[in-house]
C-alpha cells in the first residue's frame, strides 16, 4: 500500500473502523416449486435488472435469464475495475478504457457445491503506464476491492493486459 493512499481500494490495517460512508444495497429473489422444476425471479432494488432465474440457467448455457454466480461475477468485474481506475487515476494515469471479464466457476464437492474460483480478465488503454504497473495495480485492485474482500475464501486470479504494452 502506498502511504497517504486514501481513495475507494485502502485498506487501514486490520481495524475496522467507519470512516464516514456506509451505503447498504438491497435485491430480491423469489421461488416458484421445486428446485428441478420451478424457477424464480430476481431483481436488483435499484431497478437496473429483474428477470427469471432457474436450475437449468445455473448448470446450462440458457439464454434471457440469469443465475447468482452471473450476478456474482458481474459485481466482481464492475468493482474491480472501479477500483482499478481508481488505483490508476491516483496513480496520475486515468485510464481511457478498462474491460474486465469475470468467470465464476460453481463446483459439486463432497461438501456441496461452492465457487471455488473466480478468474479476473482485464485489458486497459492507459497512457504512461507499463505492463509491469498495470500488472502491479491490477493484483492490488483485486486484493482490496469490496467484492474480492467479501469473497475472500474463493481463489481469484487476475490477468491484465495492457493494450499496446
Amino acid at each position: 500500500m502506498h502511504p497517504g493512499r486514501t481513495g475507494i481500494g485502502s485498506i487501514r490495517g486490520t481495524r475496522r473502523e467507519n470512516l464516514g460512508v456506509r451505503v447498504t444495497r438491497r435485491s430480491e429473489a423469489s421461488w416458484q416449486g421445486t428446485v428441478p422444476d420451478g424457477g424464480g425471479r430476481i431483481g436488483l432494488g435499484s431497478g437496473a435488472f429483474e428477470g427469471p432465474f432457474t436450475l437449468k440457467a445455473r448448470v446450462e448455457s440458457v439464454e434471457r435469464a440469469t443465475n447468482p454466480e452471473e450476478l456474482i461475477a458481474a459485481a466482481e468485474a464492475g468493482c474491480f475495475t472501479m477500483s482499478l481506475a481508481n488505483l490508476l487515476s491516483e496513480a496520475g494515469h486515468p485510464p481511457d478504457d478498462l474491460r474486465t471479464t469475470a468467470e465464476v466457476t460453481l463446483e459439486q464437492l463432497d461438501t456441496g457445491f461452492s465457487i471455488t474460483r473466480i478468474r479476473l480478465n482485464t485489458v486497459g488503454r492507459v497512457g504512461g503506464v507499463d505492463s509491469e504497473q498495470f500488472s502491479k495495480l491490477a493484483e492490488e485492485a483485486k486484493a482490496t476491492c469490496p467484492v474480492s474482500r467479501a469473497l475472500a475464501g474463493t481463489d481469484i486470479t487476475v490477468e491484465a493486459t495492457l493494450e499496446g504494452g
